[in-house]
């Protein structure tokens, strides 16, 4: 094994010695919650399972080592480039958005940017004057700004990290903190076993400091596998597995499915274990193959036990 390796599974060890002592007794008093809320509608569909399944501009906000998979097979350019949106309809109207582009150059490394997005809708303000209003809004809002990098150690290895810049609101633009967080990731295959590695550690940073309080961001470890049990010209097959182990609950895990056929069109399903309100999830999606473009649209559902479940799209393209 290389050096790369080691020092990433040293870096993992150090947090994962951290995250246990901090998880079981801070659930509900972390802030950047919007950081979350997954960004990509495959993602959703297939349980939540995102460290290992990085092949796209999205891995931004879960695995940055993923970017180097931002390629298209049939390209003769040393340069490929990656773009992803998403849009999920959260609970109470609130609305997450994501956009990120990724830039791969062949023998040197990937560098992506990328933003999520979470805002209110209109909220009422009220006091003990005014319980029924003052005839004022107001909203909060989240901001999250990444710049990432990544390259390929070996033909099996591959490492990334990524800097956020972290903002947020509590009424319009008036109340409000700030932080910067780091995410570390890499990505290992396994061609014997038709499976891939990964591995992330999420939002190491700063806290935030509301006014006169301050919170710890959502920091997070996982480890997931995915693994093709069919792969045939008609037919694929995929299954995925995370653990996670975050600092304000306990273990959590995610399993999912992802079943592709004619090449062009893929059905998903997954269910998420160690979590509060959420269970199951569902989506599908499109892919369209193009000359030189490679398109995929997908739709995610995430359902919660005691509430309306999200509605997740998203649109990536590959160059």
């Amino acid at each position: 094994m290389t050096r790369g390796p080691h020092f990433c599974l040293a870096l993992f060890a150090a947090v994962a010695v951290i995250c246990p002592a901090r998880a079981g007794d801070r659930s509900g008093i972390v802030s950047g919650n919007f950081l979350k809320i997954p960004v990509n509608a495959r993602i959703v569909g297939m349980g939540g399972t995102s460290v290992a399944l990085v092949d796209n501009a999205s891995c931004l906000a879960y695995n940055p080592s993923g970017m180097v998979y931002v390629r298209q097979e049939e390209s003769t350019s040393s340069f490929q480039y990656g773009f992803s949106a998403g849009y999920t309809q959260w609970i109470a109207d609130i609305k997450h958005s994501f956009f990120g582009a990724v830039v791969n150059v062949e023998g040197v490394g990937a560098v992506g940017l990328g933003t999520v997005i979470l805002t209110t809708g209109d909220m009422e303000v009220t006091t003990p004057a005014f319980p029924d209003g003052t005839g004022e809004n107001f909203r909060a809002s989240d901001y999250a700004m990444i710049l990432a990098v990544a390259r390929q150690i070996s033909d099996k290895f591959s490492v990334g990290v990524s800097i956020k810049y972290i903002r947020s609101y509590l009424f319009n633009t008036e109340y409000g903190a700030s932080c910067f967080a780091f995410d570390a990731g890499t990505i290992y295959e396994i061609p014997a076993l038709r499976s891939r590695l990964g591995m992330s550690v999420s939002n190491l940073g700063s806290d935030m400091k509301f006014i006169n309080e301050a919170y710890s961001l959502p920091t997070a470890l996982r480890f997931g596998v995915i693994s093709e049990i069919i792969d045939d010209p008609a037919n694929e097959l995929k299954g995925v597995f995370q653990i996670s182990r975050p600092n304000d609950s306990d273990e959590q895990y995610n399993v999912g499915a992802e079943y592709t056929f004619a090449r062009n069109f893929a059905l998903r399903g997954g269910y998420k274990f160690g979590f509060d309100a959420e269970n199951w999830t569902a989506g599908f999606g499109l892919i369209f193959d193009l000359p030189g473009l490679r398109a995929k649209l997908d739709y995610g559902y995430n359902n919660f036990k005691w509430l309306p479940g999200t509605h997740s799209l998203s649109i990536e393209v590959g160059m």
